[in-house]
């Protein structure tokens, strides 16, 4: 039954994207292997650490939390309910799915002082509703609502990981009706990108003769095996080829769960030189980069993105085959890169669809212009 379940999941896939379809696969062990990675300290100190992150959060709530009643969607160890409380605020739930780390989250409280002020559950805040509805009903409030939900739910490439849909849940059942949602707004950004450098790390050991031997043929390998699925690092900011352009907005206070998990994004952009070289190649095309941006409040906001600090979530390098013809194709002003970007999203599992085209300011118009297309699946474990 199971396998007949999964069948269907993946027809529907298939029948809403046509080819197009990524190879998606959310389903077996993997929502158990991510469960085991958010349940490791190891993780959570990876984004304790992640300064850009924690202090905006922090001092988000801050300037929203005192005296209210707020409710944190996925709490972790606990140290956004804590900021809320020593905010001043009122009353805090906090709601985290792993029992593991709620225990951890308790441990912090209790250690901080603060378990008259911070109650934590664990459950998914689907499973623990009526627990909040409890908690909720027992403050002093005519209407047992939060004034603030908060959530860190941010994956790679903002939709990664697939938390919105409960957060959304949670501001549907309990939010004020003129209730702050943190973060309330963010965008996904867009820009191609030249990263030889990347290319260099994973491909050069290979031409390195290791003990003297030619090992060189492997290196193609080595690169196609790396780039066939979303690649998570860090790119220099002048490694895009154009400027980036934010391709998707997400109201948090609106935003309806399925707009998040299936999106279908055109892209334009069109290639300018350094310093008004017109002339100037700027750089081999490896393909697009992603990240997002997060606006908590009017006046508090955080990039993932090249320009900024560097998070935890670094940049989602979504990379052209090799065989696309494009892969390291140099680039000069004036080029135009146009297509679509489609993104598809359950649980731990994110399916990207990239297909365009690029085209030489020189090139006549009735010379087709080179195309790529590229499916890449990306599992967080």
């Amino acid at each position: 039954a199971e396998a007949e379940a999964e069948e269907a999941d993946q027809d529907g896939v298939e029948d809403s994207w046509g080819a197009d379809a990524p190879p998606y696969y959310p389903y077996g062990d993997e929502e158990e292997e991510e469960d085991n990675a958010y349940s490791c300290l190891g993780t959570h100190r990876e984004m304790l650490e992640d300064a850009a992150r924690t202090e905006a959060f922090r001092e988000a709530i801050f300037q929203t939390c005192k005296g209210k009643v707020v409710l944190e969607v996925g709490c972790g160890t606990g140290i956004l309910s804590i900021f809320a409380a020593q905010a001043g605020a009122a009353r805090v739930i906090a709601v985290e799915a792993r029992p593991e780390t709620a225990d951890c989250a308790r441990e912090v409280v209790e250690a901080n002082g603060l378990s008259d002020i911070v109650t934590v559950l664990d459950g998914y805040v689907e499973d623990v509703a009526e627990d909040v509805d409890a908690l909720l009903q027992a403050t002093d409030q005519a209407v047992a609502v939060a004034d603030v939900i908060v959530s860190e739910w941010m994956g790679f490439m903002l939709v990664c990981e697939d938390m919105f849909p409960s957060v959304a849940f949670a501001r549907d059942r309990w939010l004020a009706p003129d209730g702050i949602m943190l973060p309330s707004q963010c965008k996904v950004w867009l820009a191609p990108f030249s990263s030889p450098a990347f290319v260099e790390k994973t491909s050069g050991f290979w031409h390195s003769r290791p003990y003297g031997v030619d090992m060189s043929v492997l290196a193609p390998r080595a690169l196609d095996q790396r780039i066939s699925e979303p690649v998570i690092d860090t790119l220099e900011q002048e490694g895009l080829l154009a400027p980036a352009l934010p391709v998707w907005t997400l109201d948090c206070a609106a935003a309806e769960a399925v707009e998040f998990q299936s999106q279908e994004l055109p892209f334009s952009f069109h290639i300018k030189g350094v310093g008004g070289d017109e002339q100037q190649a700027l750089g081999a095309f490896h393909g697009l980069a992603a990240w997002f941006t997060c606006e908590l409040t009017e006046s508090v906001s955080f990039s993932t993105g090249p320009e900024a600090a560097p998070t935890h979530w670094e940049q989602t390098l979504l990379f052209v085959g090799r065989e696309s013809g494009v892969h390291g194709r140099e680039l000069a002003a004036g080029d135009a890169i146009e297509g679509e970007m489609k993104w598809l999203v359950k649980g731990n599992a994110m399916g990207v669809v990239i297909k365009g085209t690029i085209r030489s300011e020189d090139e006549p118009p009735d010379v087709a212009p080179a195309t790529f297309g590229r499916r890449l699946v990306l599992h967080v474990t």
